[in-house]
């Protein structure tokens, strides 16, 4: 095993891994760091041609063919979005700028600082080299200043490790995974090459950032905190967050207006939406997994007062990657919706709240509560045999524990009326409760059980015993 050792000096990281800081629209700030800017950050301490009697370039080649690496870095870092700021142009100009004669102002979008608990961070290479190439890669790392922006300091060291004495912790350990969510720009055989090139093209002609990047290859990567794909039973491919919040009571009227927006573009964008995506399947054909559009209500929390900050779209596992990343591209472009009583709600990219984390929702847990209560699939009272075949209709084992209320159990939980748990342009309601469920083994989430789970009806929240009011 190869292993590059970081350690952030300043305690934070800024990084621009999509471009996105120049428009103003990015946010967050690049987290992990990614592999391409450890090889970048290589190649600039000592060039690709070997510029010194200590470095040859062979070692940056054998490093640029390898695998992507295993990473160790904190789970969930705190991203700050950075103010826009104006400073003086170094060209001489009209004197525009108050406090510099002669200069002009730009606009600065600095982008997003990234502030890790942790700010060690470990690359792991499952790749040998030979001592002479270790050698030439610890001189490279010795001379590396910083990585990302010239703000984010950084110690490298890089040393052989057996594989047993890798260390790390399970909950820091991001794993190369296609079922991933985290996407990580990476490095490939030739970029050394491709980059010196790109280089020399700039030095020359002034290329444009846009031509360095054409080749940069991207990867997806396992969260630390979500569970591998195969203990999963869907995914949610993008999270979107309201420009304000409204009340929870208005859970079902969210959903709906989410489904016919994302409907309306996926015809749009792609054709007719798949059966899976509008439920209306024959008898059979999709064994009860729908997707499910979820409206994200604040609970938890001692303040939590249930409002609904955001919304998702939950897909279920054996949906095919294609149609996945045409739902992905079909939310990413939608603005706002249109509710059923008139009203609009604006999507706002520009930040992320609790709420609205994946963290939130997904993960695995053994003990899940409705946030919004679950509506039964039969005109009879809600009791144990119903909440076993929402479990199962669901694709959930049988829990060992469960508890029913009309009333939630979580600060938050949202308690509504019987008109509130039907979705707009339908009469007809039926009973409903909150439900508390305990499982024999950890479950992944999204946990979302009853007949009306396809408009988020039964969203359940991951529960510590000391936030549950009962």
């Amino acid at each position: 095993m190869l292993v590059f050792d970081l350690e952030f000096l300043h305690g934070t990281y800024r990084a621009d891994p999509d471009g996105s800081a120049q428009t103003g629209r990015q946010t967050n700030g690049g987290w992990p760091p990614a592999p391409s800017r450890l090889l970048a950050a290589l190649i600039a301490a000592d060039g690709t041609g070997g510029q010194s009697s200590r470095t040859t370039g062979a070692e940056l080649e054998k490093l640029a063919a390898a695998d992507p690496p295993v990473i160790h870095a904190d789970p969930d870092p705190h991203h700050q979005s950075l103010e826009e700021r104006y400073v003086a142009r170094q060209d001489r100009a009209r004197n525009q700028q108050q406090e510099y004669v002669a200069r002009t102002g730009v606009l600065v979008r600095p982008g997003v600082r990234v502030a890790p608990r942790n700010p060690h961070v470990r690359f792991v290479y499952d790749v040998e080299v030979s001592d002479h190439d270790l050698a030439a890669l610890g001189y490279r790392a010795a001379r590396v200043g910083y990585l990302g922006c010239a703000d984010s300091p950084v110690n490298v060291t890089v040393a052989r490790l057996a594989d047993q004495s890798v260390g790390g912790r399970e909950d820091m350990l991001w794993v190369p995974d296609p079922d991933g969510q985290e996407i990580v720009n990476v490095h490939a055989d030739g970029d050394v090459a491709r980059w010196a090139a790109a280089f020399e093209a700039w030095s020359r002609h002034g290329a444009t950032r846009g031509q360095t990047r054409r080749h940069q290859p991207r990867v997806h990567y396992r969260h630390p905190l979500d569970p591998p794909a195969d203990t999963q039973l869907g995914r949610v491919p993008v999270w979107l967050r309201f420009q304000r919040p409204v009340p929870g009571r208005r859970a079902a009227v969210v959903a709906h207006g989410l489904k016919q927006a994302t409907l309306a573009r996926y015809q749009q964008d792609h054709g007719d939406p798949p059966s899976w995506l509008h439920g209306h399947v024959n008898d059979g054909e999709s064994d009860y997994q729908l997707a499910r559009f979820l409206a994200l209500p604040n609970v938890g929390h001692p303040h939590s007062d249930g409002r609904i900050h955001g919304a998702a779209v939950w897909v279920p596992r054996e949906v095919h990657e294609i149609d996945v990343r045409n739902l992905a591209s079909t939310l990413a472009s939608i603005q706002s919706l249109s509710l059923a009583d008139g009203s609009r709600l604006t999507v706002d990219r520009s930040r992320r709240s609790w709420t609205t984390s994946p963290r939130r929702w997904q993960g695995t847990a053994r003990r899940w509560v409705t946030a919004l209560p679950a509506v039964s699939d039969r005109h009879q009272r809600i009791d144990s045999t119903a909440v076993i075949r929402w479990c199962e209709q669901a694709g959930l084992p049988e829990p060992v524990q469960f508890r029913i209320s009309r009333k939630p159990f979580l600060p938050g939980g949202v308690d509504l009326h019987p008109t509130e748990t039907r979705r707009p342009g339908h009469t007809q309601t039926r009973p409903y409760a909150h439900v508390g469920l305990i499982f024999e083994e950890p479950v992944a989430g999204p946990v979302v059980i009853g007949a009306a789970r396809s408009y988020g009806l039964g969203l359940c929240a991951p529960c510590n015993p000391r936030e549950d009011q009962a």
